[in-house]
């Protein structure tokens, strides 16, 4: 009989549906969250984990990670703001390897001075559309927060929008945010620029963009073409 460390390693890694048609499996599970609007964390976790391939093979290990995340009170705001500090701390030690794709960590006093000189207003949309693992949106957030009663705590949610085209830094994104407190992240999963020029208008317009876009590749001609003068 299978030990309870190993036995939770297959449920994590199992992707099936069995016969009375219920999925089986914690990643199964998890992508398959969908709420009644389209517009709730539920649906933020199930992109989340689409792309997410469990590399744990101990059981044991996983077992007692699991054990950990436990001993968290996320209804607790001291200990939410000391783990979202320490997930950000991990995700600054992954600029060196970002850094050979064009991809740089943008140190947080450059994005405090950007954020305090830009002075984004609570109502205004705005917008980050390479916005990595969402350092911008994090200081714009917690800027806006000082502007915020109560009652703007909806306008807030809805005024900060990003766009990331990796897997990878779209999943850290979605995760800092949560933990930093957005109710639901609007990221959007692509490239910002597959769009053409010719395409855009008053919708897609916002009020202020404060962005590191990456800088030491080349987008493909179809992108380029997006953009060429008429």
């Amino acid at each position: 009989m299978a030990s309870l460390p190993q036995a939770l390693a297959s449920e994590v890694s199992e992707e099936l549906v069995n016969e009375t048609g219920e999925i089986s499996g914690l990643l199964a599970y998890l992508r398959s969250l969908l709420s009644d609007t389209g517009k709730d964390r539920k649906d933020v976790i199930a992109r989340v984990f689409r792309d997410v391939t469990n590399r744990m093979t101990s059981g044991a290990l996983l077992f007692d990670v699991l054990a950990k995340v436990n001993e968290i009170h996320f209804d607790n705001s001291e200990e939410v703001n000391i783990l979202s500090l320490l997930y950000e701390s991990m995700v600054k030690e992954m600029r060196d390897a970002a850094g050979d794709s064009g991809e740089f960590y943008t140190p947080r006093p450059v994005i405090k001075f950007m954020v305090d000189v830009m002075k984004p207003q609570l109502g205004e949309v705005i917008f980050d559309p390479a916005c990595g693992t969402g350092g911008f949106l994090v200081e714009v957030y917690e800027y806006l927060q000082k502007q915020c009663s109560a009652s703007d705590w909806e306008i807030l949610q809805n005024s900060i929008i990003g766009a990331e085209a990796k897997p990878l830094p779209y999943l850290l994104v979605q995760m800092n945010l949560l933990l930093h407190g957005f109710e639901y992240p609007d990221i959007d999963y692509g490239n910002s620029l597959r769009f053409p020029l010719s395409e855009l208008g008053i919708r897609d317009q916002v009020d202020v963009i404060l962005t590191n876009p990456p800088f030491g590749g080349e987008e493909e001609d179809r992108i380029q073409n997006n953009f060429r003068r008429c």
